[in-house]
């Protein structure tokens, strides 16, 4: 099987850190949901710096806690214990709240502007579009029985590191232009990786009805 690009996640550089401040949470008793709800706040904290700022370093720092923060709330409870299935939806929910958030404050904060011709309020809009189908396709397709689903050119942590990296450099607009165009590669990718993946699932299942039967036969 040829390898992802996806196996080289930039979660695994931050997986040190990650767990040692995890550790340190968890020791003084603090619970996975409250670091879950801290990302959530702030996402809205990154939003009013950039909206009645507009200092692009300071709303790509707090993003960059914020995105840090998402992966301490797992190792929390994976340590503590505390794992369960509606930690899982609640953190998923919130992850796609937060994005939202940071995401649509770009065209808040500057409005009437345009990028390669397009305004950035339509760059906000179709970034969102992939970075929502991104995640709905892996869930989808988890549902579904698809085992292969860390796909693609650039997961959450590649786009909201990327949209960082551009704010800190003061190039917030054309940062989302490319986190946009990851977003949407990530999700055509993943469609086609999953859709392929699911359609060798069903001819396993019918060569595997087709041998039974003829089994059953002899």
């Amino acid at each position: 099987m040829a390898v992802s690009p996806s196996r080289f996640r930039l979660r695994r550089v931050f997986a040190g850190p990650v767990r040692s401040t995890a550790r340190l949470l968890a020791r003084a008793g603090v619970r996975p949901d409250t670091v879950t709800y801290t990302t959530l706040l702030l996402s809205v904290i990154a939003f009013l710096v950039l909206t009645t700022t507009h200092v692009q370093w300071a709303y790509g720092t707090v993003v960059f806690i914020m995105g840090f923060m998402d992966g301490v709330d797992g190792s929390i409870a994976r340590l503590t214990g505390r794992s369960t299935p509606h930690g899982a939806f609640m953190d998923s929910a919130i992850d796609k709240l937060t994005e939202t958030i940071v995401l649509i404050a770009i065209p808040f904060a500057y409005r009437d502007t345009t990028l390669l011709g397009v305004p950035l309020d339509m760059w906000a809009m179709v970034c969102l579009a992939g970075w929502l189908l991104t995640s709905y396709f892996r869930a989808r397709a988890e549902s579904l029985g698809a085992h292969d689903l860390d796909v693609g050119p650039g997961a959450r942590s590649e786009r909201l590191f990327m949209l960082v990296v551009a704010s800190v450099l003061g190039f917030l607009g054309h940062g989302l232009v490319v986190v946009t165009l990851v977003g949407v590669l990530t999700a055509g990718y993943r469609y086609w990786h999953y859709g392929r993946e699911i359609r060798e699932m069903e001819r396993e299942e019918r060569g595997a009805g087709t041998a039974g039967e003829t089994h059953h036969h002899v």
